[in-house]
Protein backbone atom coordinates (compact mmCIF):
# COMPACT_ATOMS: atom_id res chain seq x y z
CA UNK A 1 0.00 0.00 0.00
CA UNK A 2 2.76 2.27 0.88
CA UNK A 3 4.25 1.88 -2.30
CA UNK A 4 1.17 2.30 -4.37
CA UNK A 5 0.58 5.51 -2.66
CA UNK A 6 4.17 6.66 -2.86
CA UNK A 7 3.91 5.74 -6.98
CA UNK A 8 0.33 7.73 -6.96
CA UNK A 9 1.99 10.61 -5.53
CA UNK A 10 4.53 10.80 -7.66
CA UNK A 11 2.01 10.62 -10.53
CA UNK A 12 0.44 13.23 -9.38
CA UNK A 13 3.35 15.23 -8.75
CA UNK A 14 5.04 14.86 -12.13
CA UNK A 15 0.96 16.05 -13.75
CA UNK A 16 1.30 19.24 -11.56
CA UNK A 17 4.60 19.99 -12.97
CA UNK A 18 3.91 19.51 -16.40
CA UNK A 19 0.52 21.70 -15.89
CA UNK A 20 2.77 24.33 -14.44
CA UNK A 21 5.64 23.81 -17.02
CA UNK A 22 3.13 24.71 -19.64
CA UNK A 23 0.95 27.44 -18.08
CA UNK A 24 4.97 29.27 -17.57
CA UNK A 25 5.86 28.97 -20.91
CA UNK A 26 3.31 30.26 -22.15
CA UNK A 27 2.79 32.76 -20.24
CA UNK A 28 6.35 33.78 -20.98
CA UNK A 29 5.79 33.89 -24.38
CA UNK A 30 2.67 35.91 -24.14
CA UNK A 31 3.62 38.54 -22.04
CA UNK A 32 7.41 38.76 -23.90
CA UNK A 33 4.82 39.12 -27.20
CA UNK A 34 2.70 41.62 -25.79
CA UNK A 35 5.13 44.05 -24.15
CA UNK A 36 7.18 43.77 -27.50
CA UNK A 37 4.08 45.07 -29.05
CA UNK A 38 2.93 47.82 -26.55
CA UNK A 39 6.70 48.96 -26.00
CA UNK A 40 7.25 49.21 -29.44
CA UNK A 41 4.54 51.88 -30.37
CA UNK A 42 5.31 53.62 -27.19
CA UNK A 43 8.72 53.82 -28.92
CA UNK A 44 7.74 54.92 -32.57
CA UNK A 45 5.62 57.65 -31.30
CA UNK A 46 8.30 59.01 -29.54
CA UNK A 47 10.82 58.73 -32.35
CA UNK A 48 10.91 62.50 -32.90
CA UNK A 49 13.64 62.65 -29.90
CA UNK A 50 16.22 61.04 -32.24
CA UNK A 51 15.08 62.44 -35.39
CA UNK A 52 13.85 66.04 -34.79
CA UNK A 53 15.39 66.84 -31.29
CA UNK A 54 18.75 65.98 -31.87
CA UNK A 55 19.07 63.10 -29.07
CA UNK A 56 21.22 60.54 -28.80
CA UNK A 57 19.90 56.63 -29.41
CA UNK A 58 20.97 56.23 -26.05
CA UNK A 59 18.50 58.71 -24.57
CA UNK A 60 15.92 57.25 -26.62
CA UNK A 61 16.29 53.81 -25.61
CA UNK A 62 16.57 54.68 -21.76
CA UNK A 63 13.77 56.81 -21.91
CA UNK A 64 11.65 54.40 -23.62
CA UNK A 65 12.63 51.26 -21.70
CA UNK A 66 11.12 53.36 -18.18
CA UNK A 67 8.44 52.50 -19.22
CA UNK A 68 8.54 49.39 -19.47
CA UNK A 69 7.79 48.26 -15.97
CA UNK A 70 4.47 49.96 -15.78
CA UNK A 71 3.66 47.69 -19.24
CA UNK A 72 4.42 44.43 -17.64
CA UNK A 73 2.42 45.34 -14.75
CA UNK A 74 -1.02 46.24 -17.04
CA UNK A 75 -0.23 43.47 -19.46
CA UNK A 76 0.76 40.64 -17.00
CA UNK A 77 -2.63 39.85 -16.07
CA UNK A 78 -4.09 39.50 -19.55
CA UNK A 79 -1.51 37.58 -20.25
CA UNK A 80 -2.05 35.04 -16.99
CA UNK A 81 -5.92 35.21 -18.75
CA UNK A 82 -4.18 33.90 -22.24
CA UNK A 83 -1.82 30.98 -20.89
CA UNK A 84 -4.35 29.61 -18.39
CA UNK A 85 -7.28 29.43 -21.20
CA UNK A 86 -4.41 28.17 -24.14
CA UNK A 87 -2.90 25.50 -21.66
CA UNK A 88 -6.18 24.20 -19.90
CA UNK A 89 -8.03 24.25 -23.76
CA UNK A 90 -5.16 22.02 -25.05
CA UNK A 91 -4.97 20.09 -22.12
CA UNK A 92 -8.78 19.35 -23.14
CA UNK A 93 -8.15 19.30 -26.81
CA UNK A 94 -5.70 16.47 -26.05
CA UNK A 95 -7.98 14.27 -23.90
CA UNK A 96 -5.53 14.82 -21.35
CA UNK A 97 -7.58 16.50 -19.03
CA UNK A 98 -9.93 12.87 -19.55
CA UNK A 99 -7.06 10.84 -18.64
CA UNK A 100 -6.46 12.95 -15.50
CA UNK A 101 -10.03 12.52 -14.52
CA UNK A 102 -9.57 8.98 -15.25
CA UNK A 103 -7.13 8.17 -12.77
CA UNK A 104 -9.57 9.48 -10.20
CA UNK A 105 -7.11 12.32 -9.56
CA UNK A 106 -8.92 15.21 -7.41
CA UNK A 107 -9.83 18.78 -8.91
CA UNK A 108 -6.65 20.35 -7.22
CA UNK A 109 -4.36 18.47 -8.91
CA UNK A 110 -5.33 20.85 -11.83
CA UNK A 111 -6.04 23.66 -9.82
CA UNK A 112 -3.15 23.48 -8.12
CA UNK A 113 -0.18 24.08 -10.44
CA UNK A 114 -2.31 26.92 -12.11
CA UNK A 115 -2.78 28.66 -8.55
CA UNK A 116 0.77 28.45 -7.88
CA UNK A 117 1.62 30.45 -11.55
CA UNK A 118 -1.16 32.72 -10.72
CA UNK A 119 0.72 33.55 -7.40
CA UNK A 120 3.70 33.99 -8.95
CA UNK A 121 2.12 36.32 -11.28
CA UNK A 122 1.24 38.19 -8.53
CA UNK A 123 4.14 38.70 -6.78
CA UNK A 124 6.07 39.92 -9.82
CA UNK A 125 3.35 42.37 -10.82
CA UNK A 126 3.65 43.75 -6.51
CA UNK A 127 7.30 43.79 -6.86
CA UNK A 128 6.63 45.94 -10.11
CA UNK A 129 3.39 47.85 -8.41
CA UNK A 130 5.23 48.80 -5.40
CA UNK A 131 8.54 49.54 -6.23
CA UNK A 132 10.08 49.38 -9.73
CA UNK A 133 6.79 51.29 -11.90
CA UNK A 134 6.74 54.20 -9.62
CA UNK A 135 10.89 54.88 -8.97
CA UNK A 136 10.85 54.07 -13.40
CA UNK A 137 7.73 56.89 -13.89
CA UNK A 138 9.98 58.95 -11.14
CA UNK A 139 13.69 58.57 -13.14
CA UNK A 140 11.38 59.44 -16.64
CA UNK A 141 10.72 62.40 -15.20
CA UNK A 142 14.31 63.41 -14.78
CA UNK A 143 15.29 62.19 -18.46
CA UNK A 144 11.87 64.71 -19.73
CA UNK A 145 13.49 67.62 -17.78
CA UNK A 146 17.12 66.67 -19.46
CA UNK A 147 15.93 66.72 -22.96
CA UNK A 148 13.80 69.83 -22.27
CA UNK A 149 17.26 71.42 -21.26
CA UNK A 150 19.06 70.11 -24.12
CA UNK A 151 16.58 71.58 -26.57
CA UNK A 152 17.61 75.05 -25.33
CA UNK A 153 21.47 73.77 -25.06
CA UNK A 154 21.45 72.41 -28.47
CA UNK A 155 18.72 72.43 -30.59
CA UNK A 156 18.61 76.26 -30.47
CA UNK A 157 20.29 77.49 -33.76
CA UNK A 158 22.48 81.25 -34.34
CA UNK A 159 19.85 83.46 -35.88
CA UNK A 160 17.29 81.15 -36.46
CA UNK A 161 13.73 81.57 -34.26
CA UNK A 162 13.28 78.08 -32.74
CA UNK A 163 9.67 77.03 -31.18
CA UNK A 164 10.29 74.20 -29.05
CA UNK A 165 6.58 74.04 -28.10
CA UNK A 166 3.74 75.96 -29.03
CA UNK A 167 3.72 79.69 -28.06
CA UNK A 168 7.27 79.12 -26.76
CA UNK A 169 9.95 81.27 -28.87
CA UNK A 170 14.01 80.89 -29.06
CA UNK A 171 16.30 83.03 -30.72
CA UNK A 172 20.23 83.70 -30.18
CA UNK A 173 22.39 86.07 -31.93
CA UNK A 174 25.80 83.63 -31.42
CA UNK A 175 27.04 80.63 -29.37
CA UNK A 176 30.29 80.84 -28.00
CA UNK A 177 32.39 77.41 -27.44
CA UNK A 178 32.11 77.63 -23.58
CA UNK A 179 28.15 77.85 -23.68
CA UNK A 180 28.01 81.35 -23.43
CA UNK A 181 24.13 82.35 -25.44
CA UNK A 182 25.04 85.77 -26.66
CA UNK A 183 22.18 87.93 -28.04
CA UNK A 184 18.90 85.81 -26.41
CA UNK A 185 15.67 86.48 -27.35
CA UNK A 186 12.77 84.04 -25.90
CA UNK A 187 9.20 85.15 -26.24
CA UNK A 188 6.55 83.06 -23.98
CA UNK A 189 2.62 83.32 -25.33
CA UNK A 190 1.30 80.57 -24.05
CA UNK A 191 -1.04 82.20 -21.91
CA UNK A 192 -2.18 84.45 -24.55
CA UNK A 193 -3.32 86.93 -21.79
CA UNK A 194 -0.22 87.17 -20.49
CA UNK A 195 2.48 87.31 -22.80
CA UNK A 196 6.19 87.65 -21.78
CA UNK A 197 8.74 88.38 -23.80
CA UNK A 198 12.81 87.74 -22.06
CA UNK A 199 16.05 89.36 -23.79
CA UNK A 200 18.99 89.45 -22.31
CA UNK A 201 23.01 90.21 -23.81
CA UNK A 202 24.45 87.00 -22.30
CA UNK A 203 22.64 83.66 -21.53
CA UNK A 204 23.87 80.55 -20.02
CA UNK A 205 22.21 77.02 -18.87
CA UNK A 206 23.63 76.39 -15.45
CA UNK A 207 22.83 72.83 -13.57
CA UNK A 208 22.30 72.92 -10.13
CA UNK A 209 21.08 70.10 -7.42
CA UNK A 210 17.73 72.54 -7.24
CA UNK A 211 17.28 71.90 -10.84
CA UNK A 212 18.16 73.35 -14.36
CA UNK A 213 18.55 76.99 -15.21
CA UNK A 214 18.66 79.57 -17.90
CA UNK A 215 21.18 82.44 -16.30
CA UNK A 216 20.49 85.54 -18.00
CA UNK A 217 22.51 88.91 -17.51
CA UNK A 218 22.08 92.14 -18.75
CA UNK A 219 18.14 92.24 -19.92
CA UNK A 220 14.76 93.07 -19.67
CA UNK A 221 11.43 91.57 -19.27
CA UNK A 222 8.69 92.94 -21.45
CA UNK A 223 5.20 92.25 -19.95
CA UNK A 224 2.12 93.50 -21.97
CA UNK A 225 -0.88 94.99 -19.13
CA UNK A 226 -4.43 94.25 -20.65
CA UNK A 227 -6.89 96.97 -20.38
CA UNK A 228 -9.58 97.25 -17.73
CA UNK A 229 -12.93 96.06 -19.36
CA UNK A 230 -16.39 95.96 -17.94
CA UNK A 231 -17.87 92.92 -17.54
CA UNK A 232 -16.32 89.18 -17.63
CA UNK A 233 -13.63 88.85 -19.79
CA UNK A 234 -13.44 86.07 -22.52
CA UNK A 235 -10.61 84.13 -22.32
CA UNK A 236 -10.60 82.80 -26.09
CA UNK A 237 -11.01 86.71 -27.17
CA UNK A 238 -7.42 88.56 -28.08
CA UNK A 239 -6.86 90.91 -24.84
CA UNK A 240 -6.11 94.42 -25.71
CA UNK A 241 -3.05 95.81 -24.39
CA UNK A 242 -2.75 99.15 -23.43
CA UNK A 243 0.90 99.45 -21.39
CA UNK A 244 3.66 97.10 -21.47
CA UNK A 245 5.87 96.90 -18.00
CA UNK A 246 9.48 96.20 -19.17
CA UNK A 247 11.93 95.33 -16.18
CA UNK A 248 15.55 95.79 -16.50
CA UNK A 249 17.91 93.05 -14.71
CA UNK A 250 21.64 92.29 -13.71
CA UNK A 251 21.61 89.24 -13.29
CA UNK A 252 18.15 86.87 -13.41
CA UNK A 253 17.35 83.15 -13.81
CA UNK A 254 14.67 81.02 -15.10
CA UNK A 255 13.67 77.58 -14.05
CA UNK A 256 13.47 75.86 -17.06
CA UNK A 257 10.98 73.03 -16.09
CA UNK A 258 8.49 76.33 -15.53
CA UNK A 259 8.73 76.71 -19.54
CA UNK A 260 8.49 73.53 -20.60
CA UNK A 261 5.28 72.84 -18.30
CA UNK A 262 6.97 69.92 -16.56
CA UNK A 263 8.12 70.52 -13.10
CA UNK A 264 10.26 67.28 -12.44
CA UNK A 265 13.31 68.06 -10.92
CA UNK A 266 12.63 67.75 -7.56
CA UNK A 267 10.36 65.06 -5.64
CA UNK A 268 8.11 67.27 -4.48
CA UNK A 269 6.69 67.90 -7.91
CA UNK A 270 6.12 64.20 -8.96
CA UNK A 271 2.70 62.67 -9.34
CA UNK A 272 0.71 60.32 -7.21
CA UNK A 273 1.92 57.54 -9.46
CA UNK A 274 5.52 58.78 -9.72
CA UNK A 275 5.66 59.06 -5.82
CA UNK A 276 7.33 55.70 -4.08
CA UNK A 277 5.16 53.79 -2.08
CA UNK A 278 7.10 54.86 1.24
CA UNK A 279 6.56 58.60 0.66
CA UNK A 280 2.70 57.41 -0.26
CA UNK A 281 2.52 55.63 3.03
CA UNK A 282 4.83 57.98 4.76
CA UNK A 283 3.93 61.68 3.19
CA UNK A 284 5.24 64.99 4.13
CA UNK A 285 1.79 67.17 5.29
CA UNK A 286 3.52 70.11 4.59
CA UNK A 287 4.09 69.56 0.92
CA UNK A 288 1.38 71.43 -0.82
CA UNK A 289 1.39 69.96 -3.58
CA UNK A 290 0.79 66.47 -1.84
CA UNK A 291 -2.38 68.11 0.00
CA UNK A 292 -3.36 68.86 -3.22
CA UNK A 293 -3.47 65.90 -4.70
CA UNK A 294 -4.22 64.00 -1.85
CA UNK A 295 -7.20 61.89 -2.82
CA UNK A 296 -5.28 60.80 -6.10
CA UNK A 297 -2.49 59.96 -3.91
CA UNK A 298 -5.04 57.40 -1.90
CA UNK A 299 -5.91 56.06 -4.78
CA UNK A 300 -3.08 54.96 -6.24
CA UNK A 301 -1.61 53.59 -2.63
CA UNK A 302 -4.49 51.32 -2.65
CA UNK A 303 -4.64 50.43 -6.24
CA UNK A 304 -0.51 49.43 -5.93
CA UNK A 305 -1.84 46.94 -3.58
CA UNK A 306 -5.11 45.60 -5.14
CA UNK A 307 -3.56 46.23 -9.05
CA UNK A 308 -1.54 42.63 -8.74
CA UNK A 309 -4.52 40.69 -7.35
CA UNK A 310 -5.95 40.63 -10.66
CA UNK A 311 -3.44 38.08 -11.95
CA UNK A 312 -4.71 35.61 -9.44
CA UNK A 313 -7.82 36.81 -10.01
CA UNK A 314 -8.18 35.76 -13.96
CA UNK A 315 -5.71 32.88 -13.50
CA UNK A 316 -8.48 31.35 -10.59
CA UNK A 317 -11.93 32.95 -12.91
CA UNK A 318 -10.58 30.61 -16.19
CA UNK A 319 -9.31 27.82 -14.43
CA UNK A 320 -13.00 27.52 -12.63
CA UNK A 321 -14.34 27.63 -16.26
CA UNK A 322 -12.42 25.28 -18.34
CA UNK A 323 -10.59 22.93 -15.63
CA UNK A 324 -13.67 20.25 -15.59
CA UNK A 325 -13.89 18.32 -18.96
CA UNK A 326 -16.56 19.21 -21.42
CA UNK A 327 -18.02 16.94 -23.99
CA UNK A 328 -18.13 19.26 -27.16
CA UNK A 329 -15.08 21.98 -28.74
CA UNK A 330 -18.40 24.36 -29.29
CA UNK A 331 -19.74 24.18 -25.66
CA UNK A 332 -16.31 24.70 -24.04
CA UNK A 333 -15.14 27.72 -27.34
CA UNK A 334 -18.79 28.97 -25.25
CA UNK A 335 -17.01 28.54 -21.86
CA UNK A 336 -14.29 30.19 -22.93
CA UNK A 337 -15.85 33.23 -24.07
CA UNK A 338 -17.79 34.00 -21.13
CA UNK A 339 -14.50 33.09 -18.77
CA UNK A 340 -12.98 36.14 -20.57
CA UNK A 341 -15.44 38.39 -20.53
CA UNK A 342 -16.18 37.84 -17.08
CA UNK A 343 -12.63 38.21 -16.16
CA UNK A 344 -12.37 41.38 -18.56
CA UNK A 345 -15.82 42.67 -16.87
CA UNK A 346 -13.74 42.16 -13.05
CA UNK A 347 -11.04 44.04 -14.25
CA UNK A 348 -13.28 47.25 -15.81
CA UNK A 349 -14.83 46.94 -12.29
CA UNK A 350 -11.98 47.22 -10.59
CA UNK A 351 -10.95 49.78 -12.63
CA UNK A 352 -13.93 51.84 -11.56
CA UNK A 353 -13.89 51.40 -8.18
CA UNK A 354 -10.06 52.79 -8.33
CA UNK A 355 -11.27 56.09 -10.23
CA UNK A 356 -14.25 55.98 -7.30
CA UNK A 357 -11.54 56.02 -4.82
CA UNK A 358 -10.56 59.77 -5.75
CA UNK A 359 -13.87 61.06 -5.16
CA UNK A 360 -14.69 59.06 -1.82
CA UNK A 361 -12.35 57.29 0.81
CA UNK A 362 -15.79 54.33 1.19
CA UNK A 363 -15.04 53.05 -2.13
CA UNK A 364 -11.49 51.72 -0.96
CA UNK A 365 -12.51 48.64 0.54
CA UNK A 366 -14.15 47.80 -2.28
CA UNK A 367 -10.73 47.77 -4.19
CA UNK A 368 -10.08 44.91 -1.76
CA UNK A 369 -13.31 43.20 -1.50
CA UNK A 370 -13.96 42.81 -5.69
CA UNK A 371 -10.96 40.75 -6.57
CA UNK A 372 -10.42 38.94 -3.06
CA UNK A 373 -14.31 37.56 -3.24
CA UNK A 374 -13.56 36.56 -6.90
CA UNK A 375 -10.43 34.84 -5.95
CA UNK A 376 -12.59 32.61 -3.33
CA UNK A 377 -15.36 31.86 -5.37
CA UNK A 378 -13.34 30.83 -8.60
CA UNK A 379 -11.34 29.19 -6.34
CA UNK A 380 -14.36 27.10 -4.31
CA UNK A 381 -16.05 26.39 -8.18
CA UNK A 382 -12.78 25.05 -9.33
CA UNK A 383 -11.50 22.90 -6.47
CA UNK A 384 -15.16 20.79 -5.76
CA UNK A 385 -15.95 20.72 -9.09
CA UNK A 386 -19.10 22.49 -8.97
CA UNK A 387 -20.66 23.74 -11.60
CA UNK A 388 -22.58 26.70 -11.96
CA UNK A 389 -26.32 26.62 -13.23
CA UNK A 390 -26.70 29.40 -14.85
CA UNK A 391 -23.55 29.64 -16.61
CA UNK A 392 -24.48 26.33 -17.78
CA UNK A 393 -27.83 27.49 -19.05
CA UNK A 394 -25.86 30.45 -20.77
CA UNK A 395 -23.57 27.90 -22.49
CA UNK A 396 -26.50 25.99 -23.85
CA UNK A 397 -28.38 29.73 -25.07
CA UNK A 398 -25.27 30.25 -27.05
CA UNK A 399 -24.97 26.93 -28.88
CA UNK A 400 -28.63 27.13 -29.60
CA UNK A 401 -27.52 30.70 -31.36
CA UNK A 402 -24.48 29.54 -32.83
CA UNK A 403 -25.82 28.05 -35.96
CA UNK A 404 -28.74 30.88 -35.98
CA UNK A 405 -25.87 33.65 -36.50
CA UNK A 406 -23.66 31.52 -38.46
CA UNK A 407 -27.34 31.25 -40.96
CA UNK A 408 -27.33 35.02 -40.75
CA UNK A 409 -23.93 35.98 -41.88
CA UNK A 410 -23.44 33.04 -44.57
CA UNK A 411 -26.65 34.50 -45.77
CA UNK A 412 -25.39 37.67 -46.22
CA UNK A 413 -22.12 36.52 -47.65
CA UNK A 414 -24.17 34.88 -50.33
CA UNK A 415 -26.18 38.25 -50.89
CA UNK A 416 -22.93 40.66 -51.48
CA UNK A 417 -21.39 37.77 -53.81
CA UNK A 418 -24.59 37.05 -56.02
CA UNK A 419 -24.54 39.98 -58.71
CA UNK A 420 -27.40 42.51 -59.21
CA UNK A 421 -29.65 40.77 -61.40
CA UNK A 422 -29.89 43.15 -64.95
Amino acid sequence: MNESNQVETRFMKLIERYIFMRTVTAFLMTVTALTAIVWLTQALSDLDLVTAKGQTILIFLSMTSLVLPTLVMVIAPFAVMIAVAHTLNSLNADSELVVINATSAPPWVVVKPILIMGLVATLLGASLSLYAAPRALGSLRGFITQVRADLVASIVKEGIFTEIEEGMTFHIQKREPNGIMRGLFLSDERDPQKPIIYSSEFAQIIETTDGTFLKMERGTIQQQIPKQQDGENDPEQSPDFSSVNIINFDSYAIDLTKFTGVSESSSRFLKPRERTTHSLLNPDINDKLYLSQKDGSRSELHDRFTNPLYNLVFACVITAFLAQVRTTRERRGNAILIAILLAASLRLAGFATTSLAIQTPYAVPFMYILPLSAIVLSLWVAVTGRRLVFIDNLIRKMELLNPHILNKLNKMRSNRQTPNAI
